[in-house]
């Protein structure tokens, strides 16, 4: 059963049958982790032949329904609202968001950024969340290659208004190094820290000549803080604040290039504290690829495509944030590994304890009788296997009554 905040945006727009086949599709996403039409219809339970489940899924697909507006934009300004009032969460998931500052306010961080898959030129707009981000909106774009002004900015504009109540912070790579875009954003009272070219002009006073970044001799180990600074030779676009950062070298290797963010955030501290954020974003394009639902190798038309993507966002946000629940609940340890006390970073995150949560949940239930079978072989592991038994009801509990935001 999806959670009661699922259900009721999705059956106030779907009809019965129609949101069974979006909860039967989602479920299957979290156990077999592919997107492909021909698996999906191949594992989907409904007694009729191959192809007429695989037609069935196609038509389903199509439906104009199917479309992030209607359907997934309530759900996660409902879930923002939930966030801001710290409802149905706790300290920890709380300062996800509140973590970092400025005059005593929170900041929701909003990573953009571009990503091709089969040759689909996808603009996503997400909210980094943890060390993942979750989508908001997304686009597939007209054209090939990287995206111009009026188009980052036709997409915020469906963004924004949904945190018109917050402060937000827009990251972004080198992608969207405009000074226009951080002016635009500027102008809109947003926060922003937008990594910038070489090739940057600026100055820092107004009767002094334009420098460019790459002249100025920068090194590995060195950081600097510009503080009003004019940008784009000829147009004169500021002020701004420039922090650059070039990590310094380890075991003799060090980054090729440094890093240049154009931003609005009061210290260098913060901006660089704030920018490293932008890596959620990566992560959630490697979750729906290869280190997820394996979005790469589906071959369906736009319109199919698109929904697809609607699916997979639904089934990522439930699975993020039943990951956390498990950690909270200290039964991730039945899940997966557990971190090493010399591992730097989380061994698995969030997403991916939910995925193997789901698949050993559905391995124990489909196969119960042999593991009954095999634990009576065991008497004397019989204490842990008990242990097992109840994180697995409880595990099967959270995830079939878990109601996330």
């Amino acid at each position: 059963m999806l959670p009661a905040s699922y259900q009721k945006i999705l059956k106030a727009h779907l009809s019965e049958s129609q949101y069974i086949t979006l909860q039967l599709l989602i479920l299957l996403l979290q156990h077999h982790r592919q997107v492909t039409l021909g698996t999906l219809a191949s594992v989907f339970p409904q007694p009729i032949q191959a192809e007429s489940r695989r037609k069935n899924l196609k038509r389903f697909l199509s439906l104009p329904k199917l479309n992030l507006k209607l359907l997934w934009l309530p759900l996660i300004k409902y879930w923002i609202s939930q966030v801001d009032k710290g409802r149905g969460i706790n300290r920890k998931q709380r300062r996800y968001r509140m973590k970092l500052k400025s005059n005593n306010q929170g900041f929701w961080i909003i990573a953009i950024d571009r990503t091709e898959w089969k040759k689909r030129n996808i603009f996503m707009v997400t909210i980094v969340w943890g060390s993942h981000a979750i989508p908001i909106y997304w686009e597939v774009l007209n054209q090939v290659g990287n995206s111009n002004l009026a188009v980052q900015k036709r997409l915020l504009k469906n963004v924004l208004p949904l945190f018109k109540n917050w402060s937000v912070v827009v990251l972004g790579d080198r992608e969207f190094h405009s000074p226009h875009l951080a002016q635009w954003l500027a102008s809109r009272f947003v926060y922003f820290a937008l990594r910038q070219k070489k090739s940057l002009h600026f100055k820092e006073h107004l009767n002094e000549d334009y420098k460019v970044l790459k002249d100025q001799g920068f090194k590995p180990g060195m950081s600097k803080f510009y503080q009003d600074i004019h940008c784009n030779k000829g147009d004169g676009l500021g002020t701004f604040n420039l922090a650059v950062y070039w990590k310094r070298k380890y075991i003799k290797k060090a980054p090729k290039v440094p890093w240049y963010i154009l931003t609005n955030l009061p210290t260098l501290k913060q901006a660089l504290a704030i920018y490293r954020c932008r890596w959620g974003i990566e992560q959630f394009f490697k979750d729906c690829k290869s280190g997820g639902y394996n979005l790469e190798c589906t071959y369906v038309n736009q319109t199919r495509f698109l929904a697809l993507i609607l699916i997979i966002a639904f089934a990522y946000y439930l699975a993020t944030l039943q990951g956390q629940w498990l950690q909270q609940s200290s039964l991730d340890i039945y899940a997966s590994r557990l971190q090493q006390t010399c591992d730097k970073f989380p061994r698995h995150s969030s997403f991916s304890i939910a995925l193997y949560g789901h698949r050993w949940c559905h391995a124990m239930d489909l196969w119960s009788d042999l593991a009954l079978e095999l634990i009576r072989l065991k008497p004397h592991k019989s204490r842990f296997f008990q242990r097992g038994l109840f994180a697995l009801s409880l595990m099967q509990q959270g995830f079939d009554n878990l109601v996330p935001l």
